[in-house]
């Protein structure tokens, strides 16, 4: 109070005490039951001292509530007060005067019908006000709010006009007829002082909000509306107008000013700056949310008087304007108005459009289409109505991204540029490339004084990027630095201006010096997986405009496409190792050995059931002997090079080479279903390999054989250490059992011998095969079957 200078200081006194006085009265009539309405219009006789006749009943009004009366009855007394003299308005003041009297909502009234017949006694129903308890919030919600706005802001034009609208508007609402003659009489005075200037400085205080827009000479024509306290005299007395004109009049005049009201806002937010936007965009949107309801019933209304009650309902959504004007200028940025405004634009809008398709365009076509198919018309409206209601939905995607851009151009453009960022960001082709686009991007679209990104060199933070003033150079960043440490914390955008950092923890004296270099507004952290790679440094908006929390949201998508694309590269780094050591593993491991590796998969050793193979070149001792090792080696590089072909072909690993024999395993390290069989099938085609080589040793001599024996069973598979090294073999019985088979092909006369196991196991695929029962092997004690071929 202190603060408020001495007229604002003594007209939120007396406002408040006359608000005050009336809402007490108010609630004694809540209280008390008596707020209704006198459902029977009259008109004074034209000779003074005469009763007065009925002229009309209240809209909607049963003639039973009006105790029988018809027009032109003459109206003698109300209870035990005489009605001679009395006018419309005294009429209805002495009507509730009687009720209070009586403690009761029903009237007993003496009337002479047409004023020639006796006089006789009814009994009129007073109809009680719809909804009571509806206004009182908002009018309280109202009028604290503008006394706020007048301390906050004292001696300023658009406070003193806020407040003296709250005030009217809430007067206007505060209904306290009813009581004695007195009481009656001081609302209605109250109630058309309140209803005549209640829209004029309405529209007066939207015309000078925000300040930066205001004229500096307010116009007349906002009196115009002034009309607005007869015409609502007239709705609920009859005078000065007939209350069928005053009911429509009252409608018109509530969505010529809602709509009015609306122009002069949006052309407001058109042309005011930034700060005052994002005011007037409360304003604008407790507006819209608050007035739309109305004006829609108000349209339902014009249409269908019987639904007046619409508009009552309505009233109660009033109660966000005050809200939204305390958020407005107590904290302008708590939510993104925009998007908020922006869907009350929409539905809005589409709320109209589909109100007047089911007002006008419906009924039409429902007759139409109910007499050329024959159904009943109701069925049809209703079907057309759902349909046409249903239309919303496709209607929204359509027309919300033009509502946007219409009301906030640059947030659309801001959308749009993030949606397209994001794309070229995936074609990046480096950590550079990508930083560079993001940085020049970021600073078209949003438009920062500065724009700065830091990345992890080393032990250093180094700018990258950086868009700023000419002359003007990126500020290295301090160590330690609290940013920083924040930044390593959280993976969300930190906003500079709502940082509270903890106790101990705040920026050095040379790290605020840096951030008011950079004007440092908001940081968008850039992680590579858990640990920060780079912070993205924008300062504040060249248009003064602040970081709504979607843009936040927007940009924070730009800093994880960006954390995402850095993954990109480093996964591309490891794909790319990754072949490469497969690729010189291969060189000296078996090949599923060498991908478990670089997949990075476990090969721990283990039993399991394998097939051993066992292939040998015959007479490869008399024919190395007989040569030099250039030409042993040349022979033994074909000949292993095709075998090892056949066996990885069919799935099989190769373990061991034996100089003139390799050993090979199918079924490990990867499982082979049917190993048996796929064994068995690659031993014949590496005999059919090994002769198709031709390998000639000479002239004269055989070309080259070779003898395959295949065992199967249990076997150790894996890792065995050595000294310096790890080998992958498979050790046990059945690798005994089938380098012996092998050495009994020659013996047998067989390019191919397997075990009883392998026969058993392999299937249709052995069934050539001939038995050789209880052959002696060496080294075992027990004959075994051998199967050959």
């Amino acid at each position: 109070m202190r603060r408020s200078r001495a007229p604002d200081t003594i007209l939120l006194v007396a406002l408040l005490a006359v608000w005050l006085v009336c809402t007490a009265l108010h609630l004694k009539q809540l209280l008390g039951g008596g707020l209704a309405w006198v459902g029977v219009y009259v008109t004074a006789d034209p000779h003074a001292g005469d009763p007065p006749r009925v002229r009309a009943f209240w809209p909607g009004a049963s003639r039973a509530a009006a105790g029988g009366l018809e027009v032109g009855d003459c109206l003698l007394a109300a209870g035990d007060l005489d009605l001679r003299g009395v006018g419309p308005i005294g009429f209805a003041a002495h009507v509730h005067a009687a009720a209070a009297a009586l403690g009761s909502l029903r009237v007993p009234i003496t009337y002479q019908p047409a004023c020639a017949a006796p006089p006789t006694t009814t009994t009129i129903d007073l109809i009680p006000v719809a909804y009571p308890w509806r206004m009182l919030p908002l009018t309280c919600t109202l009028v604290l709010s503008a006394a706020l706005v007048l301390l906050r802001r004292p001696g300023t034009r658009v406070a003193r006009a806020y407040f003296l609208v709250a005030v009217a508007y809430a007067l206007h609402w505060t209904f306290f007829f009813g009581g004695p003659l007195l009481q009656s009489a001081a609302w209605v005075a109250v109630f058309l002082c309140a209803s005549t200037v209640m829209l004029p400085l309405m529209l007066r205080a939207a015309l000078v909000f925000p300040a930066e827009v205001a004229p500096a000479r307010l116009p007349w024509w906002p009196w115009l509306f002034a009309l607005f306290g007869p015409v609502s005299s007239s709705w609920i007395y009859g005078v000065p107008l007939p209350p069928e004109w005053g009911f429509r009049a009252v409608l018109a005049l509530n969505v010529a000013f809602i709509a009015t009201l609306l122009a002069v806002l949006t052309r407001n937010f058109r042309r005011a700056g930034p700060l005052g936007r994002r005011q007037l965009e409360w304003v604008l949107l407790g507006m819209y949310l608050g007035t739309v309801p109305v004006l829609l019933a108000d349209l339902v209304g014009a249409v269908e008087p019987s639904l007046w009650w619409l508009h009552e309902i309505a009233a109660i959504a009033e109660i966000v304007v005050p809200v939204c004007i305390v958020i407005a200028i107590v904290r302008t940025n708590t939510f993104d108005v925009d998007r908020l405004v922006t869907g009350a634009a929409l539905y809005s809008l589409l709320s109209i459009l589909v109100l007047a398709g089911v007002l006008a365009a419906v009924p039409k076509a429902a007759r139409a289409a109910s007499r050329a198919a024959d159904l009943d018309p109701r069925t049809v409206q209703l079907a057309l109505s759902l349909a046409v209601a249903a239309a919303m939905v496709p209607a929204r995607r359509v027309l919300g991204p033009r509502v946007e851009q219409v009301l906030f151009r640059e947030r659309h453009a801001l959308r749009a540029g993030i949606e397209e960022l994001l794309r070229d960001l995936a074609s990046a082709g480096g950590a550079e490339a990508l930083f560079t686009l993001a940085g020049e991007r970021l600073s078209e679209l949003v438009r920062p004084h500065t724009c700065v990104i830091y990345a992890s060199l080393g032990d250093a933070i180094e700018p990258v990027f950086a868009r700023l003033d000419a002359g003007e150079s990126a500020p290295r960043v301090p160590q330690p630095s609290a940013v920083i440490a924040a930044l390593r914390q959280q993976r969300a955008p930190l906003d500079l201006a709502r940082w509270h950092p903890e106790a101990g923890a705040a920026p050095s004296a040379e790290e605020r010096a840096a951030l008011e270099r950079l004007r440092a507004a908001l940081v968008l952290p850039v992680h590579r997986g858990g640990e920060l790679a780079a912070a993205i440094c924008l300062g504040a908006k060249r248009s003064a405009d602040i970081y709504t929390a979607t843009d936040v949201t927007l940009l924070a998508a730009v800093a994880e496409k960006v954390s995402s694309e850095l993954l990109r590269f480093d996964t591309e780094d490891i794909v790319r190792q990754e072949r490469a050591m497969s690729a010189a593993l291969l060189h000296y491991v078996p090949r599923p050995v060498a991908q478990r590796l670089t997949r990075g998969q476990s090969i721990e050793g283990g039993e399991c059931e394998v097939s051993v193979l066992f292939v040998d070149i015959r007479g490869y001792s008399a024919f190395s002997e007989a040569r030099d090792a250039g030409e042993v080696f040349s022979l033994v590089n074909r000949y292993t090079e095709a075998v090892s072909a056949v066996i990885q072909k069919r799935g099989g690993t190769v373990v061991e080479f034996l100089g003139d024999g390799l050993m090979a395993v199918f079924g490990a390290p990867d499982p082979l279903p049917e190993h048996a069989r796929v064994a068995v099938e690659a031993a014949r085609e590496v005999v059919e390999a090994v002769r198709d080589l031709a390998l000639q040793p000479g002239e004269g001599e055989a070309p080259i054989a070779v003898g395959v024996g295949i065992a199967s069973g249990q076997a150790f598979v894996g890792n065995v250490r050595t000294s310096d090294r790890l080998v992958y073999t498979a050790i046990g019985d059945v690798v005994n059992l089938a380098s012996r088979i092998q050495g009994l092909t020659r013996e047998l006369g067989a390019a191919v011998a397997i075990d009883a196991s392998t026969r058993r196991a392999a299937g249709a695929s052995a069934d050539r095969f001939q038995l050789h029962p209880a052959m002696r092997v060496r080294g075992r004690a027990e004959a075994v079957d051998v199967y050959a071929r």
